[in-house]
């Protein structure tokens, strides 16, 4: 068998096997035994027949095609042996001539990630600080919603609580909105249900009833009513005027186990602090990840972006009938999309998932990173355990091999995160190294000096 490869773009080789007669005739005698089984030769039982007869009744071209179809597979493992190529994805026959047998295919390699000393990189960190500003403003939210509402004889202000019956038609006629004795406070700027609903409010009394046009906004549920003009029609139920509790002592107590308002302002600061301190390290790594992934030199077969790509689909498959009960052909229908221009559109951001990904699991190979399956076995258990009486079903489900291996990446995915995360604050200290018992060389060291 003579074997040739072609190095291609974007990861990928030709690869062209070419049999040598005595292969070629093995495999077209093996394929005239299968066609002797499978038909009637006259003159001949079943499986009988010689091989130049069944050649001679059915013609050399027949038995040549059937000779490399049978041994096409066999023929391609072991080329790919010889050549010691690390396929990606099985590869694409692209031709096959008869006279020699001859296959070439385009085989997908493996992606190559090339990254620089990721070990030398640092980013300043900075634990966040809280501005007194926002601990008050908080405490002001708590005043706000431990206020009490009492009925007042006056016209409606800004900042009172009112009773309405609302309703809301489009300018065809369609009904929108309806609803009675609907309870809201009136907020300046709030754009629920259209933007100037509460300021149109302001100055009605207790009886009186209202119309009234405005235009909703890009974000209206009902898309075809987006940034279109509505009518409303406003009845007036009641006005209550809102009474704030002090800021004291007796606030603290009424909200949580607090024994002062000192104590309360503690745990709010701490809060906002341990919320800001959140988002401040996901930010932080977020930095960190897109300064590596930015710099790493990554080359993958077009076989991984299509497969990005179908991750992508079927995600978005599983969201819209989780949370909209529509199938994907009625989604494409309503956006007025293809199935090939949804994958366009997604081609962007698969190929900067997919590169990230290799990025990451090629830190976690080489920092050593890997996760105990107790570890696993805790992120099953801490999953499901939200799920109450269905959480054996939701655990059972987190279960399966496939449901195991997506875990582990995440997992695994996150270790790699965390390590940058250290490195990038100067803060990782390499492990000290092992002697043949497994005792740090550092501890044996000290060990030994102390024993002397």
């Amino acid at each position: 068998m003579k074997i040739s490869t072609e190095a291609l773009e974007e990861r990928q080789v030709r690869l062209v096997i070419e049999l040598d007669e005595e292969q070629t005739q093995t495999a077209m005698r093996q394929a005239a035994r299968q066609i002797a089984k499978q038909v009637n030769i006259p003159g001949f039982r079943k499986g009988k027949a010689p091989y130049n007869v069944v050649v001679q009744r059915f013609g050399e071209d027949v038995i040549r095609k059937e000779g490399a179809d049978m041994i096409a597979e066999a023929t391609y493992r072991e080329a790919l042996e010889q050549a010691e190529i690390d396929p990606y994805a099985p590869g694409m026959l692209e031709d096959i001539s008869y006279d020699p047998i001859t296959f070439t295919l385009t085989v997908p390699l493996t992606p190559t990630v090339e990254i620089e000393d990721y070990r030398s990189y640092r980013l300043p960190y900075q634990e966040v600080e809280i501005d007194p500003v926002d601990v008050e403003k908080a405490l002001q939210d708590i005043r706000d919603e431990n206020a009490v509402f009492e009925t007042v004889e006056r016209p409606a202000e800004m900042g009172d609580g009112v009773a309405i019956d609302l309703e809301a038609l489009s300018l065809d006629g369609e009904e929108l909105l309806k609803g009675e004795d609907i309870r809201l406070i009136l907020e300046a700027g709030s754009s629920d249900p259209a933007p100037g609903f509460a300021e149109e409010l302001v100055g009605m009394s207790a009886g009186e009833e209202k119309g009234f046009s405005l235009t909703l906004t890009d974000e209206y549920p009902r898309e075809e009513f987006r940034g279109q003009e509505a009518k409303f029609t406003v009845t007036m139920n009641e006005v209550y005027k809102s009474i704030l509790p002090e800021l004291d002592d007796d606030l603290a107590r009424t909200v949580g186990k607090y024994d002062s308002l000192k104590e309360l302002e503690e745990a709010v600061e701490e809060r906002l602090r341990a919320t800001a301190q959140r988002e401040a390290d996901a930010e932080y790594a977020e930095q960190v990840i897109e300064a590596i992934v930015e710099q790493a030199q990554v080359e993958y077969p077009p076989a991984a972006l299509h497969d990005e790509v179908d991750a992508m689909v079927k995600e978005l498959e599983r969201s819209l009938q989780r949370n909209a009960k529509l199938s994907l052909d009625d989604y494409l229908r309503v956006q007025g999309k293809t199935t090939e221009e949804l994958r366009a559109d997604f081609e962007p951001g698969a190929a900067a998932r997919l590169k990230r990904a290799l990025v990451l699991g090629e830190i976690v190979q080489r920092e050593g990173l890997d996760v105990k399956p107790e570890e696993l076995n805790a992120q099953i258990d801490e999953m499901s355990a939200p799920w109450g009486v269905r959480a054996d079903k939701v655990r059972e489900s987190l279960n399966t091999s496939q449901a195991r291996f997506a875990m582990l990446n995440r997992l695994l995915a996150n270790k790699a995160v965390e390590r940058l995360v250290t490195i990038a604050k100067g803060e990782y200290v390499e492990p000290a190294a092992e002697d043949d018992e497994g005792i740090p060389a550092e501890t044996e060291q000290v060990d030994e000096e102390t024993q002397e």
